[in-house]
């Protein structure tokens, strides 16, 4: 595969939704410091646009990840703009603290799912003021499982690596030359401080990839990639509606 050839093709196609689809003037990019986004920041350094790109740390954030983001910022040749979000956190939950159930069911899930969804209340807030599209960082692996946070980084309004799998990101970064330390580490959502993606999926993206490729695995794999994937469908449709109230009678 020429993964530069289609680095160009996604870039083009980039353009088209910007400029065709949006009829906006740039780009906003929120970058972890994990593969996904760095991937992203990569192909907007090829593109001819304004790029506003941020680091959105929480308490919860290591600095070794938005030391990874600035390599790489470093490395494209990208400037961007470090706002943490950790003050919002604790304001929210200030305030809504109290009317949470007390045992509430994943609870690590809940708080971080929270900090995902104020990284992108901030890109879409900081889109709007910028006339730009936010550029989302999901790739086929998190769309087929739905490990993605429902209205956090799962809104977009485009998403260049939805049909790649997670080998094929880390390929296309390697092309394009996204710094080492990025490709070598365990992919991680950083919504809690040791968390990584394989250990809470409870399979290897290895596994998920022979699985996307069509190929055998395990019983014991396949039936929790089929848990994840049958438990977030309503991640991957559009909310629900009724008939209208015309149409009730030919029910």
């Amino acid at each position: 595969m020429n993964w530069l050839k289609y680095a160009d093709y996604v870039c083009e196609w980039l353009e088209e939704q910007r400029r065709e689809l949006y009829a906006m003037d740039g780009y906003v990019l929120g970058l972890s410091g994990g593969v996904d986004s760095a991937v992203c920041a990569y192909l907007l350094a090829r593109i001819d646009a304004p790029k506003h790109i941020y680091m959105l740390p929480a308490a919860v954030s290591s600095a070794a990840d938005l030391a990874d983001a600035q390599a790489v910022l470093d490395g494209a040749g990208l400037s961007g703009e470090t706002i943490s979000i950790a003050p919002m956190y604790e304001a929210v939950m200030g305030q809504i603290g109290a009317a949470l159930s007390p045992n509430p069911d994943r609870q690590q899930v809940l708080h971080g799912n929270l900090m995902a969804r104020l990284r992108m209340v901030c890109l879409y807030t900081l889109a709007q003021s910028h006339r730009a599209i936010v550029l989302g960082t999901d790739n086929l692996a998190e769309s087929y499982t739905g490990y993605f946070t429902k209205f956090g980084d799962g809104a977009a309004d485009v998403l260049p690596l939805a049909r790649l799998r997670k080998e094929q990101v880390f390929a296309l970064g390697a092309a394009l030359g996204v710094p080492e330390q990025v490709l070598s580490k365990a992919p991680s959502a950083g919504l809690w401080k040791g968390q990584t993606d394989e250990g809470e999926l409870g399979f290897s993206y290895a596994d998920l990839d022979r699985f996307l490729r069509g190929e055998s695995v395990s019983a014991a794999t396949q039936e929790r990639i089929a848990f994840w994937h049958d438990r977030s469908r309503h991640k991957r449709i559009l909310p629900p509606q009724p008939v209208a109230p015309e149409e009730i009678d030919a029910l």
